[in-house]
């Protein structure tokens, strides 16, 4: 793709445009909400249980009728589709397991190459604030590569459409600071609500609750990226 052709993401458009979206469909993005927060729910408690197996299929079918209802692909449940995108989120799935667990264990190999002793990596892996701070920054600036980009390539089998991960990666090229700034843009409404429900010492299904309307809003702009970079003109 020549340089010139490079599609440049108007990160304030596609945050704007999600939340019209959002607005526009009160019912819809309602049901999407309670239905991932009971997802949310169950799955906490059923973690480490064969029903968490059942629970996510229900989740793949659920996020696979949430973006064929968005792009409005009837019928918005179909097998086929799902079983189409199964080998998209297969590859995400294993690349992102890959990389992280170089990330866990690289602060274990620094002091073997003389950086630093092996005694401060683990003091600083022993603080669990800290860890997941930069676990969370770490993963923004990875999530280009790891996920956003490469989700294209899972929406676009679940519509019936070119579902190829080189596809996607390479439709949506050019466009690393854009991904990293709607990223951390959206990050905001969720710490913003993590801190007030732990000023509060609000129970963690309060979290829940206030956390998936977000996440359906953080699909919402999934679902206009891609609309973006691979069916608009």
């Amino acid at each position: 793709m020549p340089e010139d052709n490079i599609k440049k993401l108007p990160v304030g458009n596609i945050l704007t445009g999600s939340i019209s979206y959002f607005i526009s469909k009160p019912k819809a993005m309602l049901i999407f909400s309670i239905l991932n927060y009971f997802a949310v729910l169950i799955g906490v408690h059923t973690w480490r249980t064969p029903a968490f197996f059942v629970l996510l299929v229900f989740a793949y079918a659920f996020w696979c009728y949430f973006f064929r209802f968005y792009f409005d692909k009837k019928p918005y449940f179909q097998l086929k589709s799902m079983g189409s995108s199964v080998a998209p989120s297969t590859k995400i799935l294993f690349l992102s397991i890959a990389v992280m667990t170089l990330l866990i264990l690289f602060p274990f190999v620094l002091p073997f190459l003389g950086l630093g002793e092996a005694d401060y990596y683990l003091k600083f892996l022993s603080d669990k604030q800290t860890v997941d701070t930069v676990s969370a920054v770490v993963s923004i600036f990875l999530a280009p590569f790891l996920f956003f980009r490469p989700f294209f390539a899972w929406i676009g089998s679940v519509l019936g459409r070119n579902g190829n991960l080189r596809f996607a990666m390479q439709k949506s090229r050019g466009n690393y600071w854009q991904i990293v700034a709607l990223l951390l843009i959206l990050n905001i409404p969720f710490v913003f609500v993590e801190q007030i429900c732990a000023g509060i010492g609000a129970p963690d299904w309060v979290l829940y609750l206030l956390f998936s309307p977000l996440i359906v809003y953080a699909n919402l702009i999934m679902a206009r990226s891609y609309e973006f970079f691979f069916i608009e003109d």
